[in-house]
């Protein structure tokens, strides 16, 4: 079949790119095409002066060459991220809200909404019905699906009108997952259906299939990395000072890779970081997400602005909640164990059932 993604706008969200990635590479090996939808939000023109704003900061903090974000055709891209995207993932061309001509004009038969936040109201602006496959209503398809669908907090966020537009389209799906457990609760208590809890897409293939798009990287680092990665979207000096005790009682350095509009590592720099790495310190969902694929000792820091029930819905069913922990707490190098053996045989589990909903869901009836 031939199925259209909805997701978040592919910017400079490295998780939010590979999770987009990994579910096409995942729907290929069930044998379909898909194809994610490029839409963006037109931003005003002070939205976009601020991105610009942060855009410069960046450069000049990192001494990298002055690269703006257009506001225009070509969307909010920038070279570190926008080459993985023309070389890795298949889109449509970019546009600027969900219509209803996307299904004919690329012959979809189903869609599937996934994964990263694409239910939380905040994150999503004026568009959160377009989530629910609004843009859709009325469309001849075989299946409308939530694959891992991501509120990011474990309350209800959405305003009455939000509440009764989306339980209305949510219950006109097929079949409904999230990400979090708690998404279980929020789903059947205010959109009335029911939702299995799957994993999220980045973590429905193995290392391997990560380090394919790497190989290069790979061949070129030869030196033995002796280094704390850290991965930290919210960095406070308190936080810093966490890195710097924590390096110092391994023996190790601290090397900082950062994301959204101050990222300036390229998707395949990002994946190496975490490849590469001696251990790693992160808030980020998919920093832990990667530190735990690649089998590394790793502590996520908790940040309840971002929301961290999304991190113990993905640490809890892996035994692995111990990792989350503040920058204000000790962590003794005797607690670093982890049992990858334990720890890979539940993901392996949590892998196949996810595959399985996957599957079942966009079965020809």
């Amino acid at each position: 079949m031939r199925i259209g993604i909805v997701t978040q706008p592919l910017e400079m969200n490295y998780g939010g790119l590979l999770q987009n990635w990994a579910l096409q590479q995942a729907l290929r090996r069930l044998g379909h095409e898909p194809i994610t939808i490029d839409a963006f939000e037109r931003f005003s023109t002070p939205h976009y002066l601020f991105n610009c704003m942060q855009a410069v900061i960046s450069c000049l903090r990192r001494g990298k060459k002055i690269s703006l974000p257009k506001r225009y055709r070509g969307s909010l891209r920038r070279p570190m991220t926008g080459k993985f995207v023309e070389e890795h993932i298949a889109k449509t061309h970019v546009m600027w809200d969900y219509q209803r001509s996307v299904v004919k004009r690329y012959h979809l038969d189903a869609l599937v909404v996934g994964s990263d936040q694409v239910w939380r109201a905040k994150y999503n602006g004026g568009h959160i019905e377009d989530m629910y496959l609004r843009f859709a209503e009325g469309q001849p398809l075989r299946h409308r699906v939530a694959y891992a669908a991501s509120f990011g907090v474990d309350e209800w966020e959405y305003t009455a009108e939000q509440t009764a537009a989306c339980a209305r389209l949510a219950q006109q799906m097929d079949a409904v997952s999230v990400r979090e457990p708690s998404g279980i609760a929020l789903c059947r208590d205010h959109l009335g259906v029911e939702a299995q809890c799957v994993l999220d897409p980045t973590m429905l293939l193995q290392a391997a299939d990560y380090e394919s798009l790497i190989r290069d990287e790979l061949a070129q680092a030869k030196d033995q990395p002796h280094y704390l990665g850290v991965y930290c979207l919210d960095v406070t000096p308190e936080k810093r000072a966490f890195f710097e005790r924590l390096a110092s009682d391994r023996g190790l350095t601290v090397r900082y890779f950062a994301g959204g509009w101050f990222a300036a590592e390229t998707v395949e720099q990002w994946l190496l970081m975490f490849s590469r790495a001696s251990m790693l310190v992160t808030d980020s969902f998919h920093g832990t997400v990667f530190s735990i694929l690649f089998g590394k000792e790793f502590y996520t820091l908790g940040n309840p602005k971002r929301g961290n029930t999304r991190i113990m819905g993905l640490l809890e069913p892996l035994g692995l909640e111990k990792r989350l922990v503040s920058d204000t707490e000790p962590v003794e190098p005797a607690d670093s164990h982890i049992d990858w053996d334990e720890v890979n045989a539940r993901l392996a589990q949590k892998r196949q059932e996810s595959l399985d909903f996957l599957a079942k869901s966009l079965r020809e009836q």
